[in-house]
């Protein structure tokens, strides 16, 4: 792919921060990219820069960007220059050049729609009155991608409706913050959940808990062996299929003795342990990973990470940011996965609606769509 010109913009992601969108001109073609960003950042994700200080960054370097490029090569070197531009303008760049053949892109993938995974009640640092940051849906007996994403929105509005009395608004990332406790919210998700046969799981963000070693709940402070266990009675009392970050980034021991208690029964799924950092893969750790572009900072690595997670037998997690924006290279690429982690409402529905229409398309190009088996 030829890139012609590259232009930079400054724009606002849905927390009102200020994130990078790239546009990339290409003969007739023209790519757009923007960035998202994260509220929980763990340690080991690509370098982040001021946003102005990397556009300015850019522009001494613009001219290397010019020319002919496979996106492999344009990561690569988008990656050299990571410590002056930051992921923010790395990610934006290269779902831009992505975008201008997706088409291409979809011609690879074999049909099959990964799972929606939607955050239905939610806490923690997305704000909410639970701990727990994010309480997820797995409809896994959906039929189609339409439906899947309808069931989400069915027990995220039911939630809403029967208990009024406790509905406290919506989070950064669209979800119900309820006046629950965590163990009073997980009943009450699950119960209703049940109706719609839709399984459910937590992402917990334990490093944003993590206090002088031990996990500081509002409640409460539990020890790492503590944390174990608590994690193990919800898994069992809330029929949990999907466990994200039940340790601090660093807490391998812990990961690993709860994948080997529970890895054949549920997805015991590490985001910030692994940071979209194909080193850092073991499915001895856990049995699931979070995939996050911006973590890594180029589409490439996320491919690339996606593919040794599968070699591992480590289930791939495709994840939007809490930070997000109406970009939806995301919605494309999770077709190389099992899970979609975008969320239900506001914002999040821009990758949702393009997945109904990735559907349709696909069917058109005769690729036989059809929903994914856990």
């Amino acid at each position: 792919m030829k890139v012609d010109c590259i232009s930079l913009r400054k724009i606002f992601n849905s927390r009102g921060g200020e994130t990078t969108e790239a546009t990339i001109f290409s003969g007739s073609k023209i790519g757009v990219g923007s960035a998202p960003s994260g509220a929980s950042v763990g340690s080991k994700e690509a370098k982040l820069i001021n946003v102005e200080k990397g556009i300015k960054n850019f522009e001494f370097i613009k001219r290397r960007f010019t020319g002919e490029f496979s996106l492999e090569e344009f990561d690569l070197l988008l990656m050299k220059n990571l410590e002056k531009i930051g992921s923010n303008l790395t990610t934006s760049l290269s779902f831009a050049f992505f975008n201008l053949s997706k088409e291409k892109f979809l011609q690879s993938v074999s049909g099959e729609f990964p799972i929606p995974l939607g955050n239905v009640v939610g806490g923690g640092v997305h704000h909410g009155k639970t701990d727990i940051q994010e309480i997820l849906l797995l409809p896994v007996k959906s039929k189609n991608i339409f439906e899947g994403i309808k069931t989400n929105f069915e027990v995220w509005n039911e939630i809403r409706e029967k208990h009024k009395n406790k509905y406290l608004g919506l989070n950064d990332e669209g979800a119900l913050a309820m006046n629950f406790g965590n163990e009073e919210a997980l009943e009450k998700v699950l119960e209703i959940a049940k109706k719609y046969k839709t399984k459910i799981g937590i992402d917990l963000a334990a490093s944003e808990l993590f206090r002088k070693g031990n996990y500081v709940y509002k409640d409460k402070k539990v020890s790492k062996e503590e944390q174990i266990d608590l994690i193990s009675t919800w898994i069992k009392d809330y029929k949990l299929y999907f466990i994200e970050d039940p340790f601090n980034e660093n807490d391998f021991s812990g990961f690993k003795e709860l994948t080997k208690k529970f890895g054949n029964k549920c997805l015991i799924c590490g985001d910030d342990i692994f940071a979209t950092q194909i080193k850092r893969l073991n499915s001895k750790i856990a049995n699931s990973v979070i995939i996050k572009p911006n973590q890594v900072g180029t589409v490439t690595g996320a491919l690339k990470c996606i593919k040794k997670a599968k070699e591992l037998k480590m289930v791939p997690v495709l994840s939007h940011r809490s930070g997000e924006t109406c970009d939806s290279t995301i919605s494309y690429l999770s077709l190389l996965t099992k899970i979609a982690k975008f969320g239900i409402s506001q914002i999040r529905i821009a990758k949702l609606n393009e997945f109904i229409r990735l559907w349709d398309l696909l069917k058109i190009m005769g690729k036989n769509p059809r929903m994914v088996k856990l």
